[in-house]
């Protein structure tokens, strides 16, 4: 009886320990980045006009505004920070979304850059792995009928840096 117990315990512990170890590590940024879950990014959706973004983003991080333009810079943590940026046409619709993750560890920009990756895959399906090094989802947005492209890449060598660019391919 006692030989009993102690195999369903060894065989607990060592269930648990598979279980943990197949887990996904999770970025700690991912939540801050992503913003929302809804429209492409930041609760962004192609298509959108200038005052929506205006009103989605923290007006204390806008670093440079123009007609058909907009910069915003964050701060994560010491050494962590990333960039949005939204680009609009002249008839002040949003037809691109371009955020780069700066990190003072490579390990970090690998595990945001698996986060969003199967963040997307699960959104818009796989994605293709491209020549350039980008990994590229597409998508058609039901609303205005317009081809979407979701593509990002990790460009990290000496610190880590993920740049993820969501633009309207029909523009």
């Amino acid at each position: 009886m006692i030989k009993f117990i102690r195999y369903k315990i060894v065989l607990l512990l060592f269930l648990s320990i598979v279980l943990f170890a197949c887990q996904q590590e999770k970025s700690p940024y991912f939540s801050t980045i992503l913003k929302s879950e809804k429209g492409h990014l930041r609760g962004a959706q192609i298509g959108d006009s200038y005052n929506n973004i205006l009103r989605l983003e923290n007006d204390s991080f806008l670093i440079d505004q123009m007609e058909d333009y907009l910069h915003y810079e964050y701060e994560l943590d010491m050494g962590n920070s990333y960039t949005v940026t939204y680009d609009f046409s002249r008839t002040n619709e949003l037809y691109e979304i371009e955020t780069t993750a700066y990190f003072d560890l490579i390990q970090d920009a690998n595990l945001l850059f698996n986060h969003f990756n199967n963040h997307f895959t699960k959104k818009y399906g796989n994605g293709k792995k491209e020549e350039d090094g980008y990994t590229v989802w597409k998508t058609v947005q039901k609303k205005t009928n317009t081809n979407i492209e979701i593509a990002m890449i990790n460009e990290s060598v000496s610190y880590g840096i993920i740049t993820i660019k969501i633009r309207d391919l029909d523009y």
